[in-house]
């Protein structure tokens, strides 16, 4: 075979290799989703809808200052729940939550702190004074003591919105990821220095 003809198949068999392995490692992403719901964490882990990750290790840590809270195993069914934790009710910080699953398999979500407490949107105490009382058209005025169930309960509701978009725009994110794939790349690339080595020893 000739120089040419071996550096050929060899650039094809680089070409398909990687292919099978950029797809094989897409395949095999690890995801986590984490949501409040009332005053407990739910996250859910999966490779994909069919496959969930079982007792993949979980550490959940506070982006304020990236302090570990805790730690974890998901059950059979790919969840992991907590309570919201104290020091995080103290410092009004959002939540990292990392998975490590089989294989070295990793994957994160974050929890804005604004997502945990709605509240925290700038203004809201002075937008909340301005409407202490409110008109209607039969001269009757709201209590404000009325008024602020109503807005936390619009600003958590909105907070789960943003969520729903978050998770809704990382579930459309197609193909690997760029570690994944200059990880296979590289890995490749050693493959076909290897071959090339020996090739040019029988030479």
């Amino acid at each position: 075979m000739s120089e040419r003809s071996t550096s050929t198949s060899l650039a094809i068999l680089f070409f398909f290799v990687l292919i099978s392995m950029t797809s094989n490692s897409y395949a095999h992403r690890v995801n986590v989703f984490a949501y409040l719901e009332g005053d407990k964490i739910y996250t859910e882990s999966y490779f994909s809808k069919k496959k969930r990750v079982h007792q993949g290790k979980v550490e959940v840590f506070n982006t304020a200052d990236g302090n570990l809270l805790l730690t974890g195993k998901t059950d059979d069914d790919g969840n992991f729940n907590f309570p919201l934790p104290e020091e995080t009710k103290k410092s009004r910080s959002g939540l990292l939550i990392a998975l490590y699953a089989s294989e070295g398999h990793r994957g994160e979500w974050t929890i804005p702190a604004d997502e945990l407490f709605p509240d925290m949107a700038q203004g809201e105490e002075a937008e909340l004074s301005t409407t202490t009382n409110i008109s209607a058209e039969t001269g009757d005025q709201i209590p404000s003591t009325e008024i602020a169930p109503l807005y936390t309960e619009l600003k958590e509701l909105n907070a789960k919105v943003e969520t729903l978009k978050r998770l809704m725009i990382d579930q459309q994110k197609n193909g690997p990821g760029a570690n994944e794939i200059f990880s296979g790349i590289g890995y490749i690339l050693g493959l076909f220095g290897v071959a090339a080595f020996f090739i040019s020893r029988k030479k």
